[in-house]
């Protein structure tokens, strides 16, 4: 071969080899930015996606519920399902006020026509009865506000009440007394009528009492404002006029009453009289499950699935969908010693 041969064979193999060189380094480019790209493309579609599940979250953004309630502060049951409520509602962009009119019934209508001046998207009852806030509710009706209650029962304005089975509470806390009780079964009530919930379970249990031929000694009507201190007075007075072997037990429509009537008890050295209420408060639950009580049982109220399941329906319509029904009930729970 000669020299120049040899030179252009030379040349061709180098170029070849450079060649060859510059398609790997094109290649190895070329597979990165394929790569960075799709991983910017992954990053740019899973920050798109969860900032369209925040938004869809945030459904509640630039509206306004306005919570006006007349027992906020004196009743623990209501405190537990308006704050709970409070603060699923804030979850989905909500703003939420609160207004606790301190027992006073009268000043809930004014506070409800201020929700409606302020431009509220809607109002929650935390309780009371809204038959006694008629100007309130008219306000508000006027104005295409629409009313929801926790727990406060059903009346012309209010577009759906959410609550538990009051019916289920009255009936299964009066087996659970009758249960526990010596024969003869006398035993005492305290209710409170004018709240829808309260009443609805306070006939609940009366009916059982009547059918199983159950002695109401005294049909007690309550009072919320004082509910312990009021039920202690009541029942350390009942308990002397009925002696030992004349009471067997005491029926109590909520928690907080009942607390006062179990002091009554202990306080009297009475405690063979068997104490029942309702709403499974903590309180109640801690007394209920001391060795040798007789607090013996409560009903728990599901107050953040009742709240929840508030939050979830009135979201739904504020946002477009269908009113929920005008009652809406969530299942409660007897609690005893054996699960307290």
């Amino acid at each position: 071969m000669s020299k120049i041969t040899r030179r252009r064979v030379l040349a061709g193999v180098v170029a070849l080899a450079a060649s060859a060189g510059l398609a790997a380094c094109g290649s190895k480019n070329s597979d990165e930015t394929t790569t960075t790209a799709a991983a910017t493309e992954t990053t740019a579609a899973t920050e798109t996606t969860a900032a369209t599940e925040t938004t869809a979250a945030l459904t509640g953004t630039g509206k306004t519920i306005a919570i006006v309630s007349p027992y906020y502060s004196n009743q623990p049951a209501t405190k537990e399902v308006v704050d709970a409520f409070k603060t699923a509602a804030e979850a989905k962009g909500y703003t939420v006020t609160l207004v606790d009119t301190k027992g006073d019934l009268a000043a809930v209508n004014g506070e409800m026509t201020n929700a409606v001046s302020q431009k509220a998207s809607a109002i929650v009852l935390g309780m009371g009865d809204p038959k006694e806030f008629s100007a309130g509710l008219k306000a508000a009706k006027d104005a295409n506000v629409p009313v929801f209650g926790l727990d406060a029962g059903s009346a012309d304005g209010v577009t759906a009440n959410f609550t538990s089975d009051n019916d289920f509470l009255g009936k299964t806390s009066a087996q659970a007394l009758l249960d526990a009780v010596a024969p003869g079964k006398n035993v005492i009530v305290i209710h409170f009528d004018p709240f829808e919930p309260v009443r609805l379970r306070g006939a609940a249990a009366r009916e059982l009492f009547t059918a199983q031929g159950v002695t109401v000694l005294e049909d007690i009507q309550g009072d919320p404002a004082d509910s312990t201190g009021f039920a202690k007075t009541t029942i350390l007075d009942l308990l002397t006029k009925y002696p030992k072997g004349k009471l067997d037990g005491i029926w109590v429509a909520w928690d907080a009453s009942a607390l006062g009537a179990y002091q009554a008890t202990v306080e009297a050295g009475r405690t063979e009289v068997k104490v029942v209420g309702v709403d499974g408060q903590d309180f109640a639950r801690a007394e209920i499950k001391k060795a040798d009580s007789n607090w013996i049982a409560t009903v728990r109220q599901d107050w953040a699935g009742i709240a929840n399941k508030a939050v979830t329906d009135i979201d739904a319509m504020l946002n477009g969908g269908a009113a929920p029904a005008a009652v809406v009930v969530v299942p409660g729970e007897l609690i005893t010693a054996a699960n307290a």
